[in-house]
């Protein structure tokens, strides 16, 4: 049954190229739309290094996204480029080298309907 559960929120997540990223802690409330890859379950954003998002990452890293498609909630992580096995398209993006690599580990899909007015479906991983 977890398979599934995470077979199908990897499905609806599909490909977004950009997310709202919505953090809170001592700089408050922000959100902000950044280009962004999926990978699986876990999904990177390039954010300004001179975003009030990372200050607030470093206090509390439970955080929000929307996409297109859906609703996620998760774990966020300022990571090193460094990793020698992480191949992201986001990293060649124009700007990137002015920007830190935020890893987001989802867990929590939430699904919205075609119309634009409530959820389909919640997933919980």
């Amino acid at each position: 049954m977890l398979e599934y559960a995470r077979q199908r929120a990897i499905e609806a997540l599909g490909t977004p190229r950009t997310a709202v990223l919505v953090t809170s802690g001592p700089a408050g409330v922000r959100a902000s739309k950044f280009r962004c890859e999926a990978v699986g379950l876990d999904l990177y954003l390039l954010v300004p290094q001179t975003s009030d998002h990372l200050f607030n990452l470093e206090h509390e890293s439970i955080v929000t996204l929307l996409t297109a498609r859906c609703e996620l909630k998760g774990q966020a992580q300022i990571i090193s480029r460094g990793i020698p096995d992480l191949e992201l398209d986001l990293l060649r993006e124009p700007g990137a080298a002015w920007c830190a690599l935020v890893r987001v580990e989802i867990s929590q899909v939430q699904v919205r309907s075609e119309q634009g007015w409530g959820n389909l479906e919640t997933i919980d991983l």
